[in-house]
């Protein structure tokens, strides 16, 4: 049974199983074009299998069970619902509505005339009587009741509605209600939907949890990191600069000569009423908006670059320029470091997951998607 299971899926983890069918659709989802799809297979199965892995750790901290992922997932699903319902002929034909021919509708138009008097439905006669079923689900006659004895009453709905509209309405209502809960088996894409927001969540959650929060509030192991491994964070060539980008080339254009006459960048941007913003500080020259060979003086500014993206440009006026190889402090580094130590937290946390539960491909039908 085990190899037979194996056999269907395109890998597993522990006892939990992932088919081919819902890798190809997470693959498709987020893979949009590759050069190399064989590689690109592979280095999202190794990708999409830790993802399930946290997932599973997300769980196994009961996580599925916070009110607000309860909530949420509510919230989405009412939202998904609507994309996704069908007319009452598609839905009758998909819940398999069967009625039950030995319950005449006259029994129930009498029943349902008196059900408003009734203080309780389920004494009549045929109350246990099957009037209808709907896949794994059976309609009885006290259902009927209760609702015709619910309508008649409600003034602002009832509007003298004989019998046979009401009936109409009950089973309409009935069906579409049951679809509506039952939408994920009739309908794979939705299903995965659900899935897909529900891991999404515990994904993020349990990262939280996990590495995100640990490596960000921990700030004595943060520097035991940083001086353990200072030779990670260093600068490479580096300049302290006035870093200007502007909406426009024109408006780059138009700080770029202000400064040039001296003028006070604060009050060019002040008065550009942001179309021109700047920042300070020290940075590598990789990061900066130079073209390629660009030679940086100390006290020059640099000629325009224009984003393509947006048809923004920038530029940036140099103060100081630092060779490479220079230790960044711990301030200097921290987000480095931050960087670092949540790949660090993350490798060892995933070791321990994958001694647990040892990720297992089947290679038959990883040769088959990449034919």
């Amino acid at each position: 049974m085990t190899m037979h299971i194996f056999s269907q899926s395109l890998f597993t983890y522990g006892t939990n199983k992932v088919s081919k069918e819902e890798f190809m659709r997470a693959y498709n989802r987020n893979i949009s074009h590759t050069d190399n799809k064989a590689q690109s297979l592979k280095e999202y199965l190794d990708l999409y299998s830790r993802y399930k892995l946290k997932v599973n750790a997300a769980k196994e901290l009961k996580l599925d069970t916070a009110e607000q992922l309860k909530y949420d997932m509510m919230n989405f699903r009412i939202r998904l619902e609507n994309d996704y319902m069908i007319d009452l002929k598609e839905i009758l034909v998909k819940i398999n509505y069967k009625k039950n021919p030995a319950v005449q509708d006259e029994m129930l138009f009498l029943y349902a005339d008196s059900a408003a008097y009734s203080k309780d439905n389920r004494k009549c006669p045929i109350a246990k009587e099957v009037i209808f079923s709907m896949t794994a689900s059976q309609v009885k006659v006290s259902e009927w009741l209760s609702f015709a004895k619910d309508y008649k009453l409600n003034k602002n709905l009832y509007k003298g509605e004989a019998n046979k509209v009401l009936l109409e309405k009950f089973i309409n209502e009935t069906a579409t209600t049951y679809y509506r809960k039952h939408l994920e088996e009739y309908n794979p894409d939705f299903k995965s939907q659900l899935q897909d927001f529900k891991e999404g969540n515990l994904f993020f959650e349990v990262m939280s949890k996990k590495v995100w929060n640990k490596s960000t509030s921990d700030i004595n192991a943060l520097k035991g990191y940083y001086e353990t491994n200072k030779d990670h964070f260093v600068w490479l060539q580096s300049a302290d600069v006035i870093l200007v980008n502007a909406k426009s080339y024109a408006y780059a254009d138009y700080a770029s000569e202000n400064m040039k006459n001296h003028q006070d960048i604060r009050k060019i941007t002040a008065e550009s009423e942001g179309m021109i913003q700047v920042d300070s500080g020290r940075f590598e020259i990789s990061q900066l908006p130079i073209k390629p060979g660009t030679k940086l003086t100390e006290g020059a500014l640099t000629e325009i670059v224009k984003n393509e993206s947006d048809n923004g440009a920038g530029f940036v006026k140099v103060l100081k320029i630092y060779p490479p190889r220079l230790q960044r402090n711990f301030d200097e580094a921290k987000s480095l470091v931050i960087n670092e130590y949540q790949k660090k937290l993350e490798e060892s946390w995933m070791s321990e997951m994958t001694r647990k539960y040892p990720v297992k491909i089947n290679n038959a039908v990883l040769q088959s998607l990449l034919k």
